[in-house]
């Protein structure tokens, strides 16, 4: 096993090697269609090893008819970082269809006696610049997207609203609503101030809502409104760190051998019920075996409240000891893993986490621990007082 694990770590820098020692730029070219346009495009190859090497390249995808190369082949001597290269697109006097029509130009790096693309198969990386040449719709035609700025409650949530009219014919305006749910809830709506697009022109809205919520999650409703089309994105979004968070085990008369019962504290920090929640422990033996493997059953969490939650360990056959683990909350399709050690006594189990934070409480009462620390510190005590009263008896004799 440990000569898997190490085989597959060479493996992988030998890959990071790999990546880092060739790369391209820029990552995307992108043309607006004209009817019969010729145009020269430049592009870099960078060697950030500086090592001797050849690279050949070749056109993938639907344009690769229209897209002519300089050369297919180019090497680098040792201590050259990078070299220009670059393409000639010649476009048609038209499309079947508006929209996207793409190319990849793609430089690989091969070892010598090499000569045509694909004679390497997995050895080698391939880097890729893209083209991308959009073909205006007839009319008016706009994309958008929406991207969120997350905020915790009481600062603003930034919304970025980048937009292109993809049409022959500019918009005039554009209005932009936003609407504000919490599940099916309503909240909040606002608009943002008006603009007009060019045709082929690219523009950016934002909008700021000021919060004023629970931390949460929430949905956004965007709605685009211009001469006389509407356009609607939904977006989900966080205020807060909005999640569900396991805040304290509690293991209670425990004895090793016995059925341990664990009581789990999960906050549900979520502006919103959370249904088939459970929590998974697995432990490992020395030998990372599987020990252990159980779970809670599965528990619904109201919004914004703690639940308790309850997972049994059969401990028959375990010994004393300190176990690796890892500790797996489950919600819906979302998972949160940590890594754990567990201390196992004769009479106390305790958890910390990878940060070392324990996260069980032990039962209260007197174990066999706290009982040799008191008796440690009684003796401590008894020693002082002993010295002292020595130490008064030796003045007053003398």
């Amino acid at each position: 096993m440990r000569t898997k694990y190490i085989l597959s770590a060479f493996i992988l820098i030998l890959a990071l090697q790999s990546v880092c020692a060739i790369g391209i730029t820029p990552g995307r070219t992108t043309i607006n269609f004209e009817p019969n346009l010729q145009k020269e495009v430049f592009f870099s190859v960078t060697n950030s090893e500086q090592k001797e090497m050849s690279v050949i390249f070749y056109i993938k995808g639907e344009l690769k008819e229209a897209v002519l190369l300089s050369q297919d082949r180019a090497g680098f001597l040792s201590g050259e970082s990078s070299k220009f290269f670059s393409y000639v697109v010649s476009l048609p006097g038209q499309f079947d269809r508006p929209g996207l029509h793409t190319a990849e130009i793609v430089a690989q790096e091969v070892p010598e006696g090499a000569e045509e693309e694909g004679t390497i198969l997995g050895s080698t990386i391939a880097v890729v610049t893209q083209l991308y040449v959009y073909v205006p719709y007839p009319g008016k035609y706009l994309e958008f997207d929406v991207e969120v700025i997350e905020a915790s409650p009481g600062q603003s949530t930034i919304f970025l609203i980048p937009m292109i009219s993809r049409g022959n014919l500019g918009i005039k305006k554009v209005k932009t609503k936003i609407e504000i749910y919490s599940g099916e809830t309503f909240i909040d709506e606002f608009e943002l101030e008006e603009t007009g697009v060019l045709a082929g022109e690219r523009k950016e809205l934002i909008g700021t809502w000021d919060t004023d919520v629970d931390v949460g999650r929430y949905n956004a409703r965007i709605i685009l409104n211009y001469d006389g089309e509407e356009k609607i994105i939904k977006k989900e979004f966080n205020i807060g760190e909005a999640k569900l968070e396991i805040e304290l085990i509690t293991v209670k008369n425990f004895q090793l051998g016995e059925i341990a019962k664990f009581n789990i504290l999960v906050n549900n920090k979520m502006n919103q019920e959370v249904k088939d929640i459970n929590v998974n422990m697995v432990l490992y033996g020395e030998e990372r075996n599987v020990i252990a493997d159980f779970r809670s059953a599965n528990y619904d969490a109201p919004s914004l409240s703690k639940i308790e939650m309850v997972a049994y360990w059969d401990t028959e056959g375990i010994d004393k000891g300190v176990y690796d683990g890892k500790l797996i909350l489950r919600y819906g399709s979302e998972k949160d893993e940590k890594n754990v050690k567990v201390e196992v006594t004769e009479d106390s189990i305790e958890v910390t986490g990878i940060t070392g934070k324990v996260i069980v409480q032990k039962d209260g009462g007197f174990n066999l621990t706290t009982i040799l620390v008191i008796l440690i510190v009684i003796l401590i005590l008894g020693n002082i007082l002993w010295f002292l009263v020595v130490k008064r008896l030796k003045r007053k004799k003398q």
